[in-house]
């Protein structure tokens, strides 16, 4: 015969309650802060058009005809940038 404990089930509804409430909290935090700023991602002067993203001047990106390196060698280490990023 199998026993109930109502107190393990009254335990787990309030868990699944408290984890309801606080998904529902955190989503409409984020669509309040949405809504009041909403060109957040969108240049102002086109609204088709993304920001540009702003990359450090130590930072090389590769081109497409580069191919992945990782400085392995003394010589690589040595010098002032290294390329660590893959391809685009």
């Amino acid at each position: 015969m199998l026993t109930f404990n109502k107190n393990v089930f009254f335990f787990k509804k309030k868990i699944i309650i408290l984890k309801i409430f606080i998904i529902l909290s955190v989503t409409s935090c984020n669509i309040n802060v949405l809504q009041k700023n909403h060109n957040l991602f969108i240049n102002e002067n086109n609204q088709n058009q993304f920001k540009k993203l702003i990359i450090p001047k130590e930072i090389n990106i590769p081109t497409e005809d580069q191919e992945y390196k990782i400085p392995y060698t003394e010589e690589d280490l040595k010098k002032d940038k290294i390329d660590i990023f893959p391809p685009v």
